[in-house]
């Protein structure tokens, strides 16, 4: 299946009633939302990246909590965990990245898996998420980081894939390679018109409409005539997204080789699907068991494959769960360097 033919696939759960949907801002959104994060930037590979940073408040030892770093999927930014991050800053130093080609930070002239995975490597380190950074990614980002931890391993405390495969090799998908050749970004004349066109991708509802609207708004990038350095030249001014269109054109995912990463990382991991996802497929989590028998690998209760939209709070308690486990077993400090590989 192409990247086009996953993102087009309809809702994998029965519409949702009008009277599902939340329009309001809980109080605990909007507590998270108060903390304001530190806008950085490091240079990965010549490209100039930015991330958010969350200090955590654990006033105690601030300088030697472990550190998260969280990774947004395709064509996402690293605003998708403004609520999200807060919720483990009390505990952890947390940082979110926008991926090269993504969100504000710098396009390039081509991407590999590599480029992404050695900038988030640079942004963990630069962020000071402690000596062994865990790295949280989801769906597309999930992909970047398992290559993250292949490449990287030894030097992480840990993983977190959030509703992304690792299948067989014999049954492993490029993404990318069958798609049709990319196209410029539809530019809109104002905001709203443009906010009007925000949908997740792959398709499907999400009953906190104010988490969707709250991203929606942070999607967009206003553009003038002749912007969009090192592609074809903008013949519109108005409002288009915050994505380089042409990041994933024909990118090489090297899927059949995923299953033997996944076996072979150096580091801890854990897997979270949402129940109802797309990608919750319980014959792949019990192939993905064989490979680390040792992992959590496990379904967040109604949520499909956003999961940190459709049930924030449960995404929040899981990867502290994992959190919480792995410093107590040694794993997020120096000295468990050498006796961390797939324990």
């Amino acid at each position: 299946m192409s990247e086009e033919e996953y993102e087009n696939q309809g809702p994998n759960v029965p519409p949702l009633p009008k009277d599902d949907f939340i329009t309001h801002e809980p109080r605990w959104f909007k507590e998270a939302l108060a903390h304001t994060p530190e806008k950085c930037w490091v240079t990965s590979e010549g490209t100039k990246i930015h991330y958010l940073k969350w200090p955590t408040r654990d006033k105690a030892e601030p300088d030697n909590r472990p550190g998260l770093l969280l990774v947004h999927g395709n064509g996402a930014h690293a605003r998708w965990f403004d609520f999200i991050a807060p919720l483990l800053s009390d505990r952890y130093n947390v940082a979110a990245i926008d991926l090269p080609g993504m969100g504000d930070s710098d396009w390039r002239e081509s991407y590999t898996r590599e480029t992404y995975a050695n900038a988030i490597h640079t942004v963990a380190f630069d962020a000071g998420l402690g000596p062994r950074p865990v790295i949280v990614g989801h769906s597309f980002g999930g992909f970047v980081t398992l290559i993250t931890g292949a490449l990287h391993g030894a030097e992480l405390g840990g993983i977190i894939l959030a509703d992304f495969n690792v299948r067989p090799p014999e049954s492993s998908n490029e993404w990318f390679m069958g798609d049709s050749a990319r196209r410029p970004t539809r530019v809109y004349q104002d905001f709203e018109t443009a906010l009007g066109r925000f949908r997740l991708a792959p398709l499907q509802e999400c009953a906190n409409s104010f988490i969707t609207d709250y991203i929606g708004r942070h999607s967009l990038r206003e553009v003038q005539i002749g912007d969009n350095p090192g592609r074809p030249a903008s013949e519109e001014a108005g409002w288009t997204w915050k994505f380089d269109p042409f990041a994933f054109q024909r990118l090489k995912m090297g899927a059949n080789e995923h299953a033997d990463m996944f076996r072979s990382l150096a580091c801890k991991v854990g897997v979270m699907y949402g129940d109802l996802s797309k990608d919750h497929d319980p014959a792949n989590l019990r192939y993905m068991r064989t490979l680390r028998p040792e992992a959590p690998i496990f379904t967040i209760p109604h949520a499909q494959h956003h999961i940190m939209l459709d049930q924030p709070v449960g995404f929040v308690a899981s990867v502290r769960t994992i959190m919480a486990d792995w410093e107590a077993s040694g794993a997020l400090s120096k000295k468990a360097e050498s006796t961390v590989a797939a324990q």
